[in-house]
């Protein structure tokens, strides 16, 4: 029965321990999708001349699943209140901090051309940076997690004994 109760113990602790690291890397795979979507888009609008609702139209994966796909909705919904609302309702759903790195993109939205495709290249810019610091604090904080998760249940193992 110990070692039944050890084993539930020790389960726990890894099971909470994988559960923070799955919801810490959340921003950073949805960011990392978004990046390289965001390179498309850029290329569809100043190369292409593509309009938005067939490049978003044609989206797949985990950043048409958190930005493109609810874009399109809310333009197809509540397209009176302007592309920007929608733009800045869709980013403001997205797992912080990605809000902050995406939400300049709204209001040049409506133009396109050339100045949103220079904001979309900086924006891809910043967003790589967040992702790099944030990849290297992620594997950081996944050893903290893991040591204490561990020493916890030890812990408790011990007391419990």
């Amino acid at each position: 029965m110990k070692g039944l109760g050890i084993l539930l113990v020790l389960w726990g602790a890894g099971y909470f321990c994988l559960q923070q690291r799955r919801d810490g890397l959340l921003p950073v795979q949805v960011g990392r999708a978004i990046l390289d979507d965001l390179s498309v888009v850029g290329y569809q609008i100043r190369v292409c001349r593509t309009p938005l609702p067939d490049i978003l139209e044609g989206a797949h994966g985990l950043g048409a699943d958190w930005l493109w796909r609810p874009l399109l909705e809310r333009l197809r919904s509540e397209g009176a209140r302007g592309l920007p609302w929608c733009w800045q309702e869709t980013a403001a759903a997205l797992p912080p901090p990605l809000e902050r790195y995406l939400a300049p993109l709204g209001p040049l939205l409506p133009a396109g051309g050339e100045r949103l495709a220079a904001a979309i290249e900086e924006t891809r810019e910043e967003l790589a940076g967040f992702l790099r610091a944030e990849t290297a604090r992620q594997a950081s904080r996944g050893r903290v997690t893991a040591a204490l998760c561990l020493s916890g249940a030890c812990l408790l193992i011990l007391v419990l004994i």
